[in-house]
């Protein structure tokens, strides 16, 4: 299942891909832009082994959460923005 997650200490936003059982299976972060979607995304896999270690550690979120957490740190679109994210 490839969701989004935010760690509970630090912030850091990730897409994390698990198996069944809850086992690290791919990871793409940290991240933080507007359009969003942990199916799309190209996973690297860098963290795998440090997520799949400290995997209590995350909390799963939704794309409405995901968006707020954008809002709160002033990543909105302006309408003299609007070019940059359509």
């Amino acid at each position: 299942m490839k969701a989004l997650y935010r760690n509970k200490k630090t912030g850091d936003l990730f897409a994390i891909e698990t198996d069944e059982k809850g086992n690290v299976i791919s990871t793409s972060g940290p991240l933080l832009f507007k359009d969003i979607d942990p199916q799309k995304l190209d996973y690297d896999n860098y963290w795998n082994d440090d997520i799949q270690a400290a995997i209590k550690d995350f909390e799963r979120i939704s794309k409405e959460d995901y968006l707020e957490i954008l809002r709160k740190y002033g990543f909105y679109r302006q309408s003299s923005q609007r070019h940059l994210f359509e």
